[in-house]
C-alpha cells in the first residue's frame, strides 16, 4: 500500500510539473483488443494447489481447462508531455471489458472412505471425470500508467539519435474474470465393498461461478523512439520490460446447488472455496505507432502494441472446508483429526503459472497545446 501511495504521489507530481511543459499532446484512443488471459489459467487450475491437502485425507482431484481468447473493445487517455530537450512524460489511463466463447475444464477426482471397523465397515470408493462448460465469460482488464522518457541525444545535432530515449517509470495493471458454468457433464464410478455401479450423463442441479483478480504494481524499464519522417508524419517505437513490485488478488468459486433427501424434498446448499493470493508478473511489451497532422493542432494516429507476461502465483490462502469422512475412518476409538486439520489449510501447492498474450490495435485522434 505505501508503493502504491507513493506512486500517485508521483502522478500527482508529474501533472503539475506538466504545466509548465514546452508541448503537450492529449489523445484519445478507442482500441480493438484480444487477450489469451493469465488471470482466467490461474483461476481455472488454482484449485490443483490443494492437491497436498486432498491427497492428506484420501481424496485425488485435479483440473485441466481448455480456454478461449477474449476479445472486445477499450478505451484509452493519455498525455504525452515533452518537458524540455532532455526530459518528457507519457501518462494514460486506460480500461476495456472482454468476452470469451464457451471455455470448458475437465475435473478428475478418486476418493477412498472407509466407514465403520471390524467387520462391519463399509469401504467406499469414487472416481469421476467431470466437464464443466463455462458459457459466460468476462474480462475486465485497466491500466494506469506513467513513464518518464530521458532524450540521451536530444543536443546530439542527429535528428536520428534525437528522439531515442530511456524510458523508467511505473504502471497499476489490474485484471478481473467473471466465468459461469451452468450445467456439467459426467462419467463416474462407486465402489462399495468390491460391488461397483457406473452413472454417466448431463447435470444442470448446480451452478458453478468463478471471480478472480489480479492487481500489480509493476516497474517499467525500457526504450522509446520518436522520428519525424515529413513534414506533418511522425512515428513512434518503444520497449518496455515490465515487473511487479507490488500485488495483490482474490479468489472465489463459488457452486450453488440442491441437497435431495427424497424425490420430493430438497434443500439449497452453496459451496465456497475461496482465499487471497499473492503473485508475481514479468514480461515485455512492444509498441508502434503512427501519427499524422491534419491541422496545426489536430492530428489522427493508429497504434498496435504486443505484452507477453508470465503471473506466476508464489503464495495462496485459498482453502476449502475440511473433509468429515476423514473423521469415520477406522474404529471410533481411533479417530485422526490431522488429515480433517490439514484438508481446511490453505493449499501447499504446486501453485499456476500462465502467460498472458495480448495484442492490442487502436485509433486516436490527439490535440496539441
Amino acid at each position: 500500500m505505501k508503493k502504491l501511495i507513493l506512486f500517485i504521489l508521483v502522478i500527482a507530481n508529474i501533472a503539475i510539473y506538466a504545466e509548465v511543459g514546452k508541448e503537450k499532446v492529449i489523445y484519445l484512443r478507442g482500441v480493438d483488443l484480444t487477450v489469451d488471459s493469465a488471470t482466467l489459467k490461474n483461476g481455472l487450475t488454482m484449485q490443483n494447489s490443494l492437491i497436498v491437502n486432498r491427497l492428506v485425507g484420501g481424496t485425488t482431484s485435479f483440473s485441466i481447462p481448455a480456454t478461449n481468447k477474449f476479445k472486445g473493445k477499450g478505451v484509452e487517455f493519455g498525455i504525452n508531455a515533452r518537458h524540455s530537450g532532455l526530459l518528457g512524460t507519457d501518462f494514460g489511463i486506460s480500461f476495456a471489458t472482454l468476452f470469451a466463447d464457451s471455455i470448458f475444464s475437465g475435473d478428475y477426482s478418486n476418493s477412498t472412505a472407509r466407514l465403520g471397523s471390524g467387520s462391519s465397515a463399509v469401504t467406499i470408493g469414487s472416481e469421476s471425470f467431470v466437464a464443466s462448460e463455462f458459457t459466460s465469460n468476462r474480462l475486465q482488464t485497466a491500466n494506469i500508467k506513467l513513464a518518464e522518457n530521458i532524450y540521451i541525444f536530444h543536443d546530439s545535432g542527429n535528428k536520428f539519435l534525437e528522439g531515442l530515449a530511456l524510458r523508467l517509470g511505473g504502471e497499476i495493471y489490474g485484471n478481473e474474470v467473471k466465468s459461469k458454468s451452468p450445467y456439467y457433464f459426467t462419467n463416474s464410478s462407486t465402489t462399495t465393498n468390491g460391488t461397483t455401479a457406473f452413472s454417466s450423463g448431463a447435470g444442470a442441479s448446480s451452478i458453478e461461478k468463478l471471480t478472480y483478480n489480479e492487481a500489480y504494481l509493476n516497474a517499467i524499464l525500457g526504450l522509446g523512439y520518436n522520428l519525424k519522417i515529413a513534414e506533418g508524419h511522425n512515428i513512434s517505437l518503444g520497449y518496455e520490460y515490465l515487473k511487479s513490485v507490488a500485488n495483490s488478488g482474490n479468489y472465489e468459486n463459488k457452486t450453488s446447488s440442491l441437497f435431495v433427501l427424497t424425490p420430493t424434498i430438497a434443500f439449497p446448499f452453496e459451496n465456497k472455496i475461496k482465499g487471497k493470493v499473492d503473485s508475481e508478473l514479468v514480461g515485455s511489451r512492444i509498441s508502434i505507432g503512427y501519427r499524422f497532422n491534419i491541422s496545426e493542432n489536430v492530428s489522427f494516429g493508429l497504434n498496435y502494441s504486443h505484452t507477453e507476461a508470465t503471473h506466476r502465483v508464489v503464495d495462496s490462502k485459498v482453502k476449502e472446508a475440511g473433509n468429515i469422512l476423514t473423521l469415520l475412518g477406522g474404529s471410533s476409538s481411533s479417530i485422526n483429526f490431522l488429515p480433517f486439520i490439514l484438508g481446511s489449510q490453505p493449499g501447499f501447492g504446486p501453485f499456476p503459472e500462465n502467460k498472458d498474450i495480448r495484442r492490442q490495435i487502436g485509433f486516436e485522434v490527439s490535440y496539441r497545446f
